[in-house]
């Protein structure tokens, strides 16, 4: 009788450590997801002075991004549509371009500059012909790198639906920290840093590439176990938190979609291009700037990690519906700030502290990151939640297109800022 004591007692810790191992890699495969593109916003700080768009760069750097956003959403939503869509391969094949340009522009290819298209372009404001230079190799490996970042929000979060829902929890703090990482990386930089300091940043950022894929492969291993032996007894197949009927007839959260489109129109379009801006008023405009980009990736993981301690359910729509209102409020209040010390500064003399955009920054990027996982979260109990999952990407992309053109007519054509 002992032996069998041992015997059912022997798959509880084993079970434990699969749970904590399939944990660990999620958030490894979640580093992947944007650490190309959050390297280049990061370094974006000092190449602004070895660069010709000089404060405009991050302006141009959207404009790649969201180029390849465009082309990433006409060419996955075919893909998805079929039956059973291969999410292992496809996050494969994204990971494997966010190494390709983070290798790229460790070689030194963001320095390769050209005029645009070759050709003279038309001043639509001035009305007269001028020759425009742009910083080609870091705008080509941009859109490189926007193709996998923005290809993992309509990928990723889908495979990890098939999981129960604390990691989609992992999946988001993994993507949090590929921000993180990206900004403790600036900031032990010096400012202007030197070549062989951008080659070392991008030449990490390539190394959690490779990281991440060894995390998906785990993953896909493990989904493989569990579809051979989908038992109720399997840690991946069994969740109390996710146990819970959905009542009928309840909405899947339209406030969750209200605030993934705007928290990413603001945080992927209207934000990259005004911080900048408003920094540059102050004296040591590139300090200013990068604690403003660091704090953004710095405390996103932090709000998403939050969200592990929080129960989210589909037949509590309404209840999240209001905590997902008062933050989306919160970060637009937030984002408002940035944009009136981008506007007026001398208006907000109250406000010319050095510390009041990198806080409105916090404010944002907390908020914001919570509001953004609990969107996926609350989804988690539909019977089709990978579907709900790739909408809830598509509104999240379709956000930040939006508001990369709202930025790029604001300051590049309508000069209002």
């Amino acid at each position: 009788m002992s032996a069998a004591l041992c015997m059912d007692s022997a798959p509880q810790p084993r079970r434990a450590a699969s749970t904590r191992a399939t944990y660990a890699a999620f958030i490894t495969f979640g580093l992947g997801s944007w650490i190309s593109i959050n390297s280049i916003f990061v370094q974006s700080s000092f190449l602004v002075y070895h660069l010709p768009e000089h404060w405009a760069l991050t302006t141009w750097i959207v404009v790649a991004l969201q180029l390849a956003n465009f082309c990433v959403m006409l060419v996955l939503r075919p893909l998805v549509k079929r039956p059973a869509p291969a999410w292992a391969l496809l996050s494969s094949m994204l990971l494997l371009l966010g190494f390709g340009a983070c290798v790229a522009l460790a070689a030194g290819v963001y320095r390769s500059t050209a005029w645009l298209f070759g050709l003279e372009t038309w001043k639509i404001i001035v009305h007269e012909m001028v020759r425009t230079e742009r910083s080609a190799g870091l705008l080509a490996m941009t859109f490189v790198a926007g193709v996998a970042s923005c290809g993992s929000s309509l990928v990723f979060y889908p495979l990890a639906a098939h999981f129960p829902r604390r990691y989609t929890t992992a999946l988001a703090i993994g993507e949090g920290l590929s921000g993180s990482i990206a900004g403790v990386l600036g900031m032990l930089q010096n400012a202007g840093g030197a070549p062989q300091s951008f080659a070392m940043a991008f030449g990490l950022a390539a190394v959690l590439c490779v990281v991440s894929a060894l995390g998906l492969m785990f993953i896909h291993r493990q989904r493989s176990t569990k579809l051979e032996d989908d038992a109720p007894s399997s840690p991946l197949a069994a969740d109390q938190g996710s146990q819970g009927s959905v009542s009928a007839g309840v909405s899947p959260g339209y406030a969750g979609f209200v605030a993934l489109f705007l928290g990413a129109a603001l945080n992927f379009g209207l934000l990259p291009s005004l911080n900048p801006i408003a920094c540059s008023h102050y004296r040591d405009s590139q300090t200013v700037l990068l604690w403003s980009n660091a704090v953004i990736y710095g405390f996103d993981p932090i709000s998403r990690l939050m969200t592990a301690c929080t129960s989210f359910r589909l037949c509590q729509a309404q209840s999240d519906a209001k905590h997902l209102n008062v933050l989306t409020s919160l970060f637009s209040l937030a984002a408002l700030v940035v944009v009136l010390l981008a506007k007026w500064p001398k208006a907000l003399a109250t406000f010319d502290q050095r510390w009041v955009v990198p806080m409105a920054n916090v404010v944002f990027a907390t908020c914001f990151g919570y509001a953004r996982t609990m969107a996926f979260l609350v989804l988690k109990d539909a019977p089709n939640a990978a579907r709900l999952y790739w909408i809830a990407g598509m509104v999240l992309q379709a956000g930040s297109f939006c508001g990369s053109v709202a930025s790029l007519l604001l300051v590049e054509v309508l000069k209002v800022f």
